[in-house]
């Protein structure tokens, strides 16, 4: 009786694997935002202290300095979980050869891989000490700014101005709130009359708002709409030093597995990794209205 052997499906392994990587490193935005930790090699908590403020006093010349100041520190511990999903696919799928259904294969494992952990990032921007505008509020540039002035006079007794650049992330459905201020479109006698500068109309032209105060504006899609049609979006100190942390212990890698009853093998795609906010007072929530648009 013949049996398919891992050697025979390897090349198989390998192109869905490939295609999986690609798609993880591609579809989503907010690891790429982040603080990206290499977990070291024994251990199981990644720990990223960050110290309190000392206080200067005044001095008396000829006295000597009497009271002394305590460095004291926070300490942020990320401990990665493993994380992923699971495909079969049957020997005569893999016999066939077909490389549309391998390539498939990648595309949706890298996909939910990838969709579940930006989900996770963006969860953190909930986390953020300060709030701006609230439910059903429509979001505008007077909030972008704002979130900006607040993370550059974040108090230092809540870990000082948050470190450049700044970055902030939205939901497609938010952005389209900005574009409505900035491309007011007004048809009349059959034609479309639109009231613009250079900058209004490289929206109009692109549909994209890109920079605003100085920082790139970031759309997803995976951020959540919750019940009443608001998303909890965010303006964040982002990269090495930033306000949130990945730590990626182990990257996600396809274990292939015989299953002889089914006839067909299952490919584990599975990763571990932790993350969460390193500065609560570097990330600012933009919580605004993000209904479907009509």
């Amino acid at each position: 009786m013949a049996i398919t052997q891992l050697a025979q499906v390897q090349d198989t392994i390998n192109t869905i694997h490939e295609e999986a990587e690609f798609t993880a490193q591609h579809k989503a935005v907010m690891r790429g935002l982040v603080w990206n930790i290499k977990a070291s090699k024994g251990q199981t908590t990644t720990n990223v202290p960050y110290f309190g403020e000392a206080v200067s006093h005044p001095l008396t010349e000829g006295n000597d300095m009497v009271s002394s100041e305590t460095m004291e520190d926070t300490n942020v511990p990320i401990t990665p979980g493993e994380h992923g999903l699971k495909i079969v696919l049957t020997d005569s799928a893999i016999e066939d050869d077909n490389e549309d259904l391998k390539r498939a294969a990648g595309t949706v494992l890298g996909d939910a891989y990838e969709k579940e952990r930006d989900e996770l990032l963006l969860g953190q921007l909930d986390d953020a000490t300060n709030s701006l505008a609230g439910a059903g509020t429509t979001l505008t540039m007077g909030h972008i700014a704002a979130a900006r002035a607040l993370l550059a006079g974040n108090p230092t007794s809540a870990g000082g101005p948050a470190p450049t650049p700044y970055v902030a992330v939205i939901h497609p459905f938010q952005e389209l709130d900005i574009v409505d201020v900035l491309t007011p479109v007004v048809p009349a006698a059959g034609t479309t009359n639109v009231t613009g500068t250079a900058f209004t109309d490289e929206v109009l032209k692109n549909y994209s708002i890109a920079r605003l105060f100085g920082m790139p504006i970031i759309s997803d899609g995976n951020l959540p709409i919750d019940s009443g049609a608001d998303a909890k979006a965010g303006v964040f100190a982002a990269g090495k030093r930033g306000a949130i942390i990945y730590v990626e212990k182990r990257r996600a890698e396809i274990e292939p597995e015989r299953d002889a009853s089914l006839r067909g093998w299952e490919l584990n795609y599975v990763g571990r990794y932790g993350y969460g906010e390193y500065m609560p007072g570097w990330i600012v929530e933009l919580h605004t209205d993000a209904s479907t648009p009509a």
